[in-house]
């Protein structure tokens, strides 16, 4: 049955990484509850390899790494000590305890952010991220009016989806091609995107962000990053994947000479961002080492983790 689910993982692309790592925690629990071990050592075995799977699912994605990470570390520091009855009830506490602490991190990332948001501003926004959607609608509840300009975030259109949602929401939008930002940047007042991932010194997020982050030093128009804190990870952890689109959403037939390619992610300097709003507060980037170098590692997640991109690469 996990195996089904982890496979729903590795193939959605259209899912923000907060709601694909609380898929995740859902797969953890089901295992937890499904699996044959006779021992606790089997049992943590068969664990590591789930997480394993679950981390080259989406290996751009930080909060699922920590997610992994999380169970994983915990559970082997525990192993000595627990019995396989009392292993399976910690992997289900503590993967449904990372679930509903996502849901709460969105809350406190709204209330944080939306004093960022002022009456009769425009705010740009590219791809679809639920922090950002959050501190909007927050802001929108509290009685502000302002405006939001969407890139529609191709090849996926992530940016339509979010625009429907803010449109639900009674939050004016315009939906904008990617290429057409330049014509419409200069209007904001502020610059917010999402991220899947944050480390030292750069950040991961939707190809198309960097262009968002050039706009927005030209103009000298501040920009925000919104994400949980458990998308931080070591730029020594993250692996580097190349994770490609379907070459037919760029050209659907063969011209002669051309190649095609459809990148998903890119790397972005974190210095572009001003400050990071997380569920602990804004940190700026000069923060972000700092808090990456309080994460404790599991040595063997992360062995097996390279060991098996090593080999599907």
């Amino acid at each position: 049955m996990h195996a089904n689910l982890v496979e729903e993982i590795k193939k959605d692309r259209v899912s923000g990484a907060s709601e694909i790592s609380r898929k995740a925690c859902s797969v953890f629990v089901v295992f937890s509850q499904g699996v044959k071990a006779t021992s606790g050592e089997e049992y943590f075995d068969k664990l590591l390899k789930l997480g394993v799977e679950l981390v080259l699912a989406q290996p751009h994605m930080a909060s699922v790494f920590n997610l992994a990470n999380s169970i994983l570390y915990n559970a082997e520091e525990l192993l000595p000590t627990l019995s396989t009855d009392e292993l399976r009830e910690f992997t289900k506490e503590k993967a449904e305890g990372f679930y509903h602490n996502s849901l709460n991190s969105v809350q406190r990332i709204a209330e944080n952010g939306k004093v960022l948001i002022k009456d009769g501003s425009k705010v740009v926004t590219h791809s679809s991220s639920g922090s950002i959607l959050s501190i909007l609608k927050e802001a929108k509840e509290e009685g502000k009016e302002f405006e939001v300009i969407v890139c529609e975030s191709r090849p996926m259109f992530e940016g339509r989806l979010l625009a429907k949602f803010l449109g639900n929401a009674a939050i004016p939008v315009t939906l904008i091609t990617d290429a057409a930002l330049g014509v419409f940047a200069q209007e904001a007042a502020l610059f917010l995107v999402g991220a899947d991932s944050i480390s030292e010194a750069t950040f991961v997020n939707k190809v198309g962000t960097k262009y968002v982050c050039l706009l927005s030093k030209e103009h000298d128009i501040p920009l925000y990053l919104a994400c949980e804190r458990s998308k931080f990870i070591s730029s020594g952890w993250r692996l580097e994947p190349m994770v490609s689109g379907d070459p037919e959403q760029v050209l659907d037939s063969e011209l002669l000479n051309v190649k095609v390619e459809n990148p998903c992610f890119e790397e972005i300097p974190l210095s572009y961002c001003q400050e990071v709003i997380t569920n602990e507060g804004f940190l700026s980037p000069r923060d972000i080492p700092n808090c990456i170098r309080k994460t404790r590692l599991c040595e063997k997640l992360m062995e097996g983790v390279r060991s098996s991109f090593t080999t599907m690469a």
